[in-house]
């Protein structure tokens, strides 16, 4: 090294300020010190927001629940089930009081799946199903106990997850109907169709359990209507099905017992249409009118004689206006007529049962024209008692037990809130990561490893 460099590099050494060694010492440990703050706060912070946005208990767990042994109660309303709500074949929930659908309440949509809420108390589970779409109380039924969720094509009892395949009866699809009060045989109809359109529909008795099926009829498939096709008598004695305008009744080995034509374009009013004493047979009749009106159209249960379909004199209830649809599911304990009350989204044209029905799905509950279904208790001289209600778009198709209906228990219902389990998970995987990352860095700056 020359002597001209030596000067160079002692001339450049005494131009640099000498380190503070305290006070170095000092700004490093205050820096060590804000970083553990952060680390906490970011830390208590993440732990609030969880503890405020995600419940720890399970809905309703807090809510007084009937007996096992009770029929049931129906909750006052319900909720959008949380996203990633187990499916009943994972979490079976044992019985369930209502079953409803709607095709939005999730990021990803929710086509093809439905809510069953518990007998007892608000425990939600999903019945999931991409490959049809179908609507509560439609292509989807409660058994009367609630045990049991006839779908397309299957039969899911809620107590085992266990599934029981309809006999496939040479069909495209095999729909539910309604089951007997004894909750052993299901009514189906069993369409065939050319791609999607429905060419052929028959209408069977089917016992799941065994596997048998007996056929009953042959049935208009241009008019036939899920979810107002058929009804069973409360003794489980007699069967009342449509097909077109010819209301036929049988006994359960298919023997006709009775047939009449059911006048201005009046249908089964669901698989309630029995009256509890099984002397009257209630059809459901709708009337274009009311200029002004939000939605054009009125609706009527007419009571007629099921041996002659002769209007008896005494209506079930008085009309209903301002709603696409109407569907009676049955009777409560004070002789209510308990149906479903859908209202429509405004501006649409007014539909009937004429409306649709070629395909599986289709007809005027199409979710297109639903904004919202509700339960209602109705008389003939008091104003509608609402049952079960929810969120508009939220609960938009309905089905509910036999047995519930007719126990009458209605109880205050507590529906699911916070994150559901796909959510949640992710906001813990994400928690934990930056825990994680935080405490890597900083243990990281403690061993005086390099900075990043």
């Amino acid at each position: 090294m020359t002597a001209r460099l030596r000067g160079a590099l002692r001339e450049r050494a005494d131009q640099v300020e000498p380190y503070d060694l305290y006070h170095g010492a000092l700004t490093l440990a205050r820096r060590r010190r804000r970083r553990g703050r952060i680390l906490a706060a970011v830390a208590a912070v993440l732990a609030v927001a969880l503890t405020v946005i995600v419940p720890l208990d399970r809905p309703g767990r807090d809510l007084p629940a009937a007996p096992p042994t009770a029929p049931g109660s129906l909750p006052n309303r319900v909720g959008v089930p949380l996203w990633g709500t187990s499916e009943v074949e994972d979490r079976p929930i044992g019985a369930a009081s209502v079953v409803f659908g709607a095709p939005d309440w999730w990021p990803l949509g929710s086509k093809g799946a439905l809510a069953l809420v518990g007998a007892h108390e608000d425990v939600y589970g999903i019945s999931h199903d991409p490959r049809n779409f179908r609507y509560a109380g439609e292509q989807a039924v409660l058994s009367p106990d609630g045990t049991r969720l006839a779908t397309v094509g299957a039969v899911i009892d809620l107590g085992t997850g266990d599934h029981t395949p309809l006999p496939g009866l040479g069909a495209d699809w095999v729909v539910p109907q309604a089951w007997s009060p004894d909750g052993r045989r299901l009514a189906v109809t069993a369409y065939t169709a050319d791609g999607e359109k429905f060419t052929g529909a028959t209408l069977y008795l089917v016992d799941p359990a065994a596997g048998t099926s007996r056929v009953i009829s042959d049935l208009d498939p241009r008019t036939d209507r899920d979810g107002y096709t058929v009804a069973f008598s409360r003794d489980g004695g007699r069967l009342a099905y449509q097909s077109g305008a010819i209301v036929r009744v049988t006994s359960m080995d298919g023997q006709m017992i009775s047939r009449f034509r059911a006048v201005d374009d009046s249908r089964l009013a669901g698989k309630g249409a029995w009256t509890p004493d099984g002397v009257g047979l209630t059809l459901l009749r709708q009337s274009r009118c009311c200029d002004g009106a939000d939605y054009p159209s009125r609706w009527k249960l007419i009571m007629v004689d099921p041996a002659t379909g002769v209007e008896r004199s005494t209506p079930a209830i008085r009309e209903l206006t301002d709603l696409v649809a109407v569907r009676l599911l049955g009777w409560s304990p004070t002789g209510e007529a308990v149906v479903t009350a859908s209202y429509p989204f405004a501006g649409i044209d007014v539909a009937g049962f004429e409306t649709g029905g070629a395909r599986l799905g289709e007809g005027l509950t199409d979710y297109e024209r639903i904004r919202k279904t509700e339960v209602w208790a109705v008389s003939p001289f008091t104003t509608p008692r609402t049952l079960l209600t929810g969120p508009d778009l939220q609960i938009r198709s309905v089905d509910v037990a036999d047995d519930v209906i007719s126990g009458g228990l209605i109880r205050a219902a507590r529906p699911p809130s916070g994150l559901g389990p796909y959510l949640r998970n992710a906001l813990l995987v994400t928690i934990a990561a930056t825990l994680t990352l935080i405490v890597i860095r900083v243990r990281r700056r403690r061993l005086g490893q390099p900075r990043s």
